[in-house]
């Protein structure tokens, strides 16, 4: 590794540890910075190469692990965030040589005309999403084991948290009880869903930020007609979706599958409409309606989810003959 390369992977790692650190420090006011965590990394893989990007995302985990005191600190750094995203990396800067350029290569004279640059294959858009999804599911089913994910013995410290900041003292213990048992159970279904929105939203900016620098080598990607997902993902959903309501432990490691691809599924839906939207002079007030309705209402996500099912399904199907 040159000495810049090296360089970027410690700057890119310190950086996204300082991103990440508000959540290891219980910092309410700098969480949301650390979505952003991932993004030096990516960065730093699309940029520089893998060899960076993985380098940067051990530096991050030390970073954070030291800030924090505590060797859990960066275990959750680099489960959670910095694997992921220099694996994410690494998989959007794979590519091939196009099946006739192989060939060509493999004649005993091989054409001398032309100082062209060799048509790639890059590693499918839907392959990287499919990875992303399946890392979030993989991170948070190790973390929960890891930090030991229990209900039961959670529920008393998110009840006091709450009673602590209902200075009214209008809700009963039973109604606090309640809510304390909602939000836990919710936890295994939105947090991957969570994870799995950062690392794709993450990778979509690093590789808009390394191409304006001039250091990407992939080729922009159409991403609303290169959105998808392949059909095993489909199938991962649906045994999830159903072994949901066995409960107990494999409810929990259901939830987490359908958190996380179900977001993945949820991407799909969108690219989806930004594709049937093309070309249409009323584009711009139809992406912003259905994301306002998003953001404020939450439940249109499951449109959408529903619409990237479809378009796995859709996919699946034999292609009519010619």
């Amino acid at each position: 590794m040159t000495p810049s390369k090296l360089l970027i992977a410690i700057a890119a790692g310190a950086a996204s540890a300082l991103l990440f650190a508000g959540v290891v420090l219980q910092s309410g006011s700098a969480v949301t910075l650390a979505l952003a965590a991932p993004i030096p990394i990516f960065i730093a893989s699309l940029g520089w190469g893998s060899l960076a990007g993985g380098l940067a995302a051990v530096i991050a985990a030390v970073v954070v692990g030291a800030i924090s005191g505590a060797v859990s600190g960066g275990i959750l750094m680099f489960a959670a965030i910095a694997l992921p995203a220099a694996i994410a990396g690494h998989l959007a800067g794979l590519a091939k040589p196009a099946p006739e350029l192989e060939a060509a290569a493999s004649r005993p004279f091989p054409s001398r005309a032309g100082n062209t640059q060799p048509t790639l294959i890059w590693f499918p858009v839907e392959h990287i999403l499919f990875a992303i999804a399946l890392m979030a599911t993989l991170a948070c089913l190790g973390l929960g084991w890891y930090f030991g994910y229990d209900i039961a013995a959670l529920k008393p410290e998110i009840v006091a948290a709450l009673r602590q900041g209902d200075s009214s003292s209008q809700i009963s213990g039973l109604e606090l009880d309640a809510v304390a048992g909602l939000l836990l159970s919710l936890v295994p279904l939105v947090q991957p869903a969570v994870l799995t929105l950062t690392l794709a939203v993450g990778l979509y900016l690093a590789a808009w930020i390394t191409r304006i620098s001039d250091r990407l080598q992939r080729p922009r990607d159409d991403l609303p007609t290169a959105v998808h997902l392949p059909p095993v993902a489909l199938v991962l959903f649906a045994g999830a979706l159903a072994a949901s309501f066995v409960g107990g432990t494999v409810e929990l490691v259901a939830l987490v599958v359908c958190g996380a691809f179900g977001m993945a599924f949820t991407l799909v839906g969108l690219a989806r409409l930004h594709a049937r939207t093309r070309g249409r002079s009323n584009r711009g007030l139809l992406l912003f309606v259905a994301y306002a309705a998003i953001v404020i209402l939450s439940f249109p996500l499951i449109v959408f989810t529903a619409f990237g099912i479809y378009d796995t399904l859709q996919r699946m199907r034999p292609s009519p003959p010619a």
